[in-house]
């Protein structure tokens, strides 16, 4: 049964007229009202409805400034968790996720660009999931085709390709901090993917400026897992020396737009001479406050 509401025509077409808000827009400003029970409101006092086409380009839709060092971030993520299409005229950039913080990757990512949508889906075959997009102005098409390559220009200079390291990390890696022996502490750096040729050129890449990554086979094409069957082999990129990690994050804090992952590469710099003894309670801490921000503790 939908939600009943009392607005007056003259605040309805505040919302709807002059600050342009969907139905849809105006029923969750309102408190989760169904939208139907807003057109029916628009209906009722008279209110033209917008068109398709109006409703489609009243979007904020900015075109790409071509910001080479964006690009290449925007190609990182691209790479990584989010798929690309076109939605009519825009080219609508989009994921599934349980991770707050995945939505504000999208959001921090194209805030300049135009404006993300969040909806909840519920599927009994899966588990719940926060389904996120936005539609990018046309000149966004480089994002429509998955890399599956480091392209040259961003291979031949350094600071684009932290930007498209940083970017692929937020998607598809992980920092973690592991107790060693008895009282010591290490940091690893970990992307485990199936994009084979990508982590092979960040390896050569990262070994030409002076780190020692590994890439090994971490599940073989095939593999069953919880979440099903891999159809493609998965490696592991990593490097385990604490100097190399430490030096990595100061190239990548500042690009990074991923707040689990810039949380976990803080909580690394300030206590990276510590013991693991002296700071296992504060870690487990961050691991269990993050572990409050997925979807399943959000309903």
């Amino acid at each position: 049964m939908n939600k009943k509401i009392i607005i007056t025509k003259e605040q309805l077409e505040d919302l709807y007229l002059k600050q342009r808000l969907s139905s849809l827009e105006i029923a969750e400003k309102l408190g989760n009202i169904n939208s139907r029970t807003i057109r029916k409101k628009l209906k009722k006092f008279g209110i033209k409805t917008r068109t398709l086409s109006e409703a489609l380009t009243k979007k904020f839709k900015r075109p790409f400034l071509n910001n080479l060092e964006e690009k290449a971030y925007f190609l990182g993520l691209r790479a990584g968790d989010f798929y690309a299409k076109w939605a009519r005229k825009s080219v609508r950039v989009q994921t599934s996720t349980t991770h707050l913080a995945q939505i504000d990757l999208l959001k921090n990512s194209f805030k300049n660009y135009g404006e993300t949508r969040i909806y909840f889906m519920k599927n009994a075959a899966r588990e719940p999931e926060w389904f996120i997009y936005i539609d990018l102005h046309p000149s966004f098409d480089f994002l429509i085709a998955k890399p599956k390559e480091i392209p040259n220009w961003i291979l031949n200079n350094k600071k684009f390709f932290f930007q498209f390291l940083a970017a692929y990390m937020d998607c598809e890696g992980s920092w973690k901090f592991v107790k060693s022996h008895e009282k010591h502490s290490r940091f690893i750096f970990k992307i485990r993917t199936g994009d084979a040729k990508i982590l092979k050129q960040m390896k050569k890449i990262l070994e030409k400026l002076n780190y020692h990554p590994c890439l090994c086979l971490d599940r073989e094409k095939k593999s069953k897992t919880n979440y099903g069957i891999y159809n493609q082999d998965m490696l592991d990129l990593t490097i385990n020396f604490k100097r190399e990690i430490i030096s990595l994050i100061h190239k990548l804090f500042s690009l990074s737009k991923h707040s689990e992952k810039i949380r976990k590469m803080n909580f690394i710099l300030k206590n990276q001479h510590k013991k693991w003894a002296d700071i296992q309670d504060e870690w487990a801490h961050l691991r269990d406050k993050i572990k409050t921000e997925l979807l399943k503790n959000q309903i």
